[in-house]
């Protein structure tokens, strides 16, 4: 499927294979029987206050899958095409910044939320001569590794979560290099289990290393989110610098201030709500709303 994707953004022109998306996305959104759909059902219910009509919750997926299979082929329409790539690509003052700063060679830690397309933003980095590890979800399947494989091919360096990946960013963040990750996608069976940060109100199982590479390395986290825009465009937006603070102990530490950070990147998912591509339950227990 990724290798056709990448035939089709490379000989379709853009407005065709947005419509093509488009209609792809709106077909795989209207199974309810499908996990990722009734995923995304339960995220977006939690994110929208817990009062979205069922009428409306049968529409929101549809709109989720719509806006990721557009971001799809935009993704790889542009990899063959970087000159156009940064006419469309705005990037915000916050995220300016925090260029600025790894252009200086001083360290900081960046999580991004999966809005829109974050894979393109990926790819924008390193045409911004950006030099970052990127920690992916750990245990990739083939089909990852395959999407691993075609961003290491495109500049980006990217490990999977792992205790040598770990250690990777950790002598990186003290040498003044910097380092990016997901911060939405919730983890299986790791020894982070015990972290049960709050989200939108709610506890769920997320990645919260970056906390403590942060705090060991004095570094300040960013955050970034690829948003869509009008006009066929996107935006690249971030956060001001978010210091880590010292905690009682290093539990107290790390839920609170990955609570902080959370806390920021929640008015960003809901205003970009339909953007937020999030197809793995971030709360089990509201899985059949």
């Amino acid at each position: 499927m990724i290798r056709l994707a990448i035939l089709i953004g490379k000989v379709l022109p853009r407005k065709s294979g947005l419509k093509l998306a488009s209609r792809i996305g709106t077909l795989l959104g209207k199974n309810k029987q499908n996990p990722m759909v009734k995923a995304i059902r339960a995220n977006q219910w939690v994110i929208r206050g817990q009062s979205v009509k069922p009428e409306v919750l049968n529409i929101i997926p549809k709109m989720v899958f719509e806006s990721s299979a557009k971001c799809f082929f935009d993704y790889f329409h542009f990899l063959s095409r970087p000159e156009k790539l940064k006419e469309i690509v705005e990037i915000s003052p916050e995220a300016m910044a925090a260029f600025e700063r790894i252009w200086r060679n001083e360290p900081c830690v960046i999580v991004c939320p999966h809005t829109s397309n974050f894979d393109l933003m990926g790819y924008v980095l390193t045409l911004y001569d950006l030099d970052v590890q990127v920690l992916s979800f750990p245990n990739p399947n083939t089909s990852y590794k395959l999407q691993n494989k075609l961003r290491k091919s495109l500049g980006i360096r990217v490990t999977p979560m792992s205790l040598s990946a770990f250690r990777e960013a950790r002598k990186r963040l003290k040498k003044g290099g910097s380092i990016l990750t997901g911060l939405d996608r919730p983890l299986d069976n790791t020894q982070e289990h015990k972290y049960k940060t709050s989200f939108f109100g709610f506890e769920s199982n997320l990645p919260v290393s970056y906390v403590r590479m942060a705090k060991e390395a004095d570094a300040p986290v960013f955050i970034m989110a690829a948003t869509s825009q009008p006009g066929g465009k996107y935006r690249l937006e971030g956060s001001q610098p978010i210091w880590m603070e010292a905690g009682e102990n290093l539990e107290s530490e790390i839920y609170w201030n990955a609570k902080r950070v959370l806390s920021e990147v929640e008015p960003i998912i809901k205003q970009y709500a339909e953007q937020w591509a999030m197809f793995y339950p971030v709360w089990p227990q509201f899985l059949g709303v």
